[in-house]
């Protein structure tokens, strides 16, 4: 089972990494969706079936724009965690996190109140994977039978929200650091399901029944982006931000009226995976 789940991890990394580069050449404007390369630490959040996985700092690294994405994250818990399951055993974890964004905007105001404030509502699809890996053990004898068990989830996404864009440009050039600024905000809820995949427990002591898990699903995402253009004379820029996204989901089977409430609101399901991070990097 155990190279059936790396089997996935690979296929599905080879499909984010493989999109073609013109995924980003749709913006428009120098100053308005361009590319940038990010990296950042963010604390990883993984709460399932009433417990929490993982829970530590990751590190990650960006590439995209506003519209879309590719995102992978990594980190390695520091100390060891008690499995509620099965008392008296704990586990030592890693979490591999990647996601990829595909999007267009649909404009509002080009310049609302003839302000360079760009308003829209921005459509998103959204795939996710993660992989968490754990080493459990007894802490009074390790067997030898005691194998590495690993979890794979894969959420789908797709939705909508809220975005702005303001765009400065200085009329002297300052020196150095260059003359056009923009600055981005946007907040997007996307509706979709989660998957984990059969078999993915490698020993055949997990509590888990190797099923397809099929829950309802709702991504909430907000990121907040400054660039400044034309930095050192150059056509590359620096960019920091910050972005936030968070996915609760239900074990399962997929019901709509789960799907409905988390949308609405009103029943957030308990399963949860979150990150927060912090970023800088370039632009061109």
């Amino acid at each position: 089972m155990r190279f059936k789940g790396l089997y996935y991890s690979a296929a599905f990394l080879l499909v984010l990494f493989a999109v073609p580069g013109q995924l980003f050449a749709e913006e428009n404007s120098p100053a308005y969706g361009e590319s940038s390369l990010v990296v950042g630490t963010m604390p990883l959040y993984l709460h399932y079936n009433n417990q929490t996985w993982y829970n530590e700092l990751g590190y990650f690294v960006m590439l995209g724009s506003p519209k879309s994405h590719l995102l992978v994250a990594y980190g390695e818990s520091g100390d060891l965690y008690m499995d509620r399951m099965f008392s008296g055993h704990v586990y030592h974890t890693k979490f591999l996190h990647a996601n990829m964004q595909l999007g267009g905007d649909a404009t509002i105001w080009s310049r609302f109140l003839r302000l360079p404030l760009h308003i829209y509502v921005p459509i998103r699809f959204n795939s996710g994977y993660h992989r968490l890996m754990f080493d459990r053990h007894a802490p009074e004898h390790v067997s030898p039978g005691d194998g590495r068990d690993t979890k794979n989830f894969l959420n789908i996404n797709l939705g909508a929200g809220l975005g702005a864009t303001y765009s400065l440009s200085l009329l002297n050039r300052i020196p150095i650091i260059g003359s056009d600024f923009t600055f981005d905000a946007l907040f997007v809820r996307s509706p979709g399901a989660m998957i984990r995949f059969i078999g993915d427990d490698s020993t055949g002591r997990s509590q888990y029944e190797n099923d397809n898990e099929v829950g309802a699903a709702v991504t909430n995402e907000i990121l907040l982006m400054a660039r400044m253009h034309r930095f050192l004379e150059a056509n590359i820029g620096v960019t920091i931000g910050m972005r936030h996204s968070a996915t609760n989901w239900s074990t399962g089977p997929f019901e709509f009226s789960e799907l409905l409430s988390a949308v609405t609101g009103e029943e957030i399901p308990p399963n949860e995976m979150n990150y927060s991070g912090f970023f800088i990097g370039i632009n061109w």
